[in-house]
């Protein structure tokens, strides 16, 4: 039999939801309510907060990995300089040999 929630519950719950880190399933448990129960009130009741801070972590993920890949390539261009130097001293030193 189905149970009818009051609009404060309702509220509530997506409020419990959005502000945690609990997966839907979890909050829907937590909660002891269905989980297509909270996500209907979520489509209809939410902030969509928790799409925003999903949002705002890919940006940021996306930025320490731009950060990374300039790291990286600094790290190449150093490394690559590195190689160049040592490829001219075995040339200078196998031409010192040669007499």
């Amino acid at each position: 039999m189905p149970r009818f929630y009051s609009d404060e519950f309702k509220r509530d719950a997506v409020a419990f939801y959005e502000n945690s880190e609990l997966s839907l399933a979890k909050a829907a448990a937590d909660l002891g309510i269905n989980r297509q129960s909270l996500h209907t009130w979520v489509k209809d009741l939410g902030t969509g907060k928790r799409s925003r801070v999903a949002v705002q972590k890919r940006q940021a993920q996306a930025i320490s990995e731009a950060e990374r890949i300039r790291e990286l390539e600094r790290e190449l261009r150093k490394m690559t300089e590195e190689r160049d130097i040592l490829r001219k001293a075995v040339k200078y030193f196998a031409e010192e040999t040669n007499w």
